[in-house]
This record gives structure tokens, sequence and C-alpha cells, in this order.
């Protein structure tokens, strides 16, 4: 059992990929679901199994107050569910040992669902640098770029933004524990507001390293200044009397470990790490009860 203290998770209940997750003191403590028979899971079911962990994961790994967000969900359904039930397009295995650790490989998962226009996002620059189709203009951000320069540019140059409009950035970068060999994620968060009246506000103050608020070399575009080992997404917001609206994203993803997570024998792996069955039992019912009427 372990509690966690991520903002991510909050006060999550339920359960999800074999994980239960409870709130008692205003701790939100995880713990792995008891079996309810000694019979082996069978491949259907071990396939839903392995497909789960690693995006519940990737959800932990959003520390921060802003985290995928998906507009129209219906009464009841949380962000977590919805991103959950978006992330079955690209299932990624987990053996059970990875999982338990918090092991996490960066994927191309949905983060955002909703009314604003997508930003288009692709590895576009000369060296697999992230690019978007945010024109900038002439504008070639610098050190001494401010939050007015920077807003001007893009609402200047491309329709759909406003004054008080925000574009998030999140960057997932992978790496791989050094004792344990077991993939973890770190995702860092860059929020611009576009303020056209903020003079003394510079982009650095934002992005120190201009990273990800930057010019794409050789263009006009607004994009990382570097590749990343991972992925990443730029998101469009909008605060409304309605709430808070965003653009539908998903990562764009330049990830060396992605492969061997997503392939057959990494399934299999990860379904015997369970003590799955490996094959489908086609005349045998999949069901976990005890044969009647023998």
């Amino acid at each position: 059992m372990a509690i966690v203290r991520s903002l991510a998770i909050g006060r999550a209940t339920g359960s999800m990929g074999g994980i239960t997750y409870r709130t008692i003191g205003g701790e939100t403590i995880s713990s792995q679901k008891r079996g309810k028979s000694s019979q082996k899971p069978s491949y259907a079911q071990a396939v839903n199994i392995v497909s789960w962990a690693n995006a519940v994961n990737f959800w932990q790994a959003f520390e921060g107050n802003d985290r995928p967000s998906f507009e129209g969900r219906r009464p009841r359904v949380s962000d977590f569910n919805e991103f959950i039930a978006a992330s079955r397009r690209m299932p990624v295995y987990l053996t059970r040992p990875q999982a338990q650790q918090g092991g996490c490989v960066v994927a191309p998962y949905i983060v955002t669902r909703g009314s604003l226009p997508s930003i288009e996002v692709t590895t576009s620059g000369t060296n697999g640098e992230v690019g978007t189709d945010i024109s900038l203009g002439t504008l070639n951000v610098g050190e001494s770029t401010t939050i007015k320069q920077i807003s001007d540019a893009i609402i200047n140059n491309n329709e759909g933004f406003a004054n008080g409009d925000a574009i998030v950035c999140f960057v997932a970068r992978q790496a791989t524990n050094s004792v344990t060999n077991v993939p973890y994620t770190v995702i860092d968060e860059f929020k611009l507001t576009l303020n056209q009246a903020d003079n003394e506000g510079l982009v650095t103050d934002i992005d120190p390293n201009l990273e990800v608020f930057s010019t794409m070399a050789g263009g006009d575009k607004l994009g990382m200044s570097q590749a990343v080992n991972g992925g990443a997404v730029y998101i469009h917001t909008r605060l409304t009397t309605e709430g808070t609206k965003v653009s539908t994203q998903s990562f764009v993803v330049n990830n060396t470990l992605l492969p061997s997570f997503i392939s057959d024998a990494a399934r299999d792996t990860a379904i015997a790490s369970y003590g799955g069955r490996l094959t489908r039992l086609y005349l045998t019912p999949d069901v976990d009860v005890a044969p009647t009427g023998i």
C-alpha cells in the first residue's frame, strides 16, 4: 500500500488497472487489488489489465494544478476517467513490477478535448524539435522579449487568439532509473498568458531558457528551441463565464523507448508478469467463477 500525494489524483476513489484508490484522512491511498480467484486471468482479461497501468502512472506525473481536461464530459465522470478511456487508443505495456514502481513511458496520449480550435503540433524542426502552426510574424523571441511583444505577435498573426487567453505547454521527459532500469516520466509545465498591456514581464520569466516559447529555427513559428526525448503538447486555453475552454490536443512524441513497450512481445511479457494466459482459449468461456453442472 502506498500514500499518493499528487494533485493529479487528488481525492480519487475507485479502481483502475488492478490498483484501488481510497481517500482516508485527506490522503489518497493506492493498493493492489486482491484477486477474487486463484484462476489465471483469461487472455482478454490479462490484456485489459496490462493496458491501463502506464496511462494511470502518466496521469500521476501531472503534479501541478493544470492537468488533462475534457470539456462536455458526462455528469459524475471525471477528467481522470475520460483520460484513461481516451488512452485505449495507445496501449503501452508495463510489467507488474514496473507498474508498481511507478513506471511510465511517454506516449501520444490525448490530454485535452474541447471547443477551441486545435493547435497543430508536429516535430517539424530541423533537428526534431516540436513546433506549432502559431505564427510569430517578424518576432524573433529573445531574452529581452516582453509578454506584450509575444502577445501582440500571436494575436495579430493568428485567428482565434485573444487578449487573456493562455498557451500551456507540457513537456514530458523520458528517463530510466539507473538502478532498477524502470522507465519514468517527469512533466514540466509552462504557461504563457497573453497580455498586450504587460510591458514589464519577460518571456524568460515563465520560460527561463526559452525552451518552449521560442521562434523555430529558420521560420516564424512558435515552438521549442531544442529536441526533447519524450514528448510535448501545446494547448490553447480560455477562461469564460462557463469555465475554462481548451483546444483538443495530444502529445507529439519523440521517444526512443516507446517502440519496445507497445510491441506484441512487450504485451506478452506484461501478461506473464500478472500470471495471465498468453493464448486465447476459443472454446472456453472467459469467466472467473466455478463451472456449474459438473
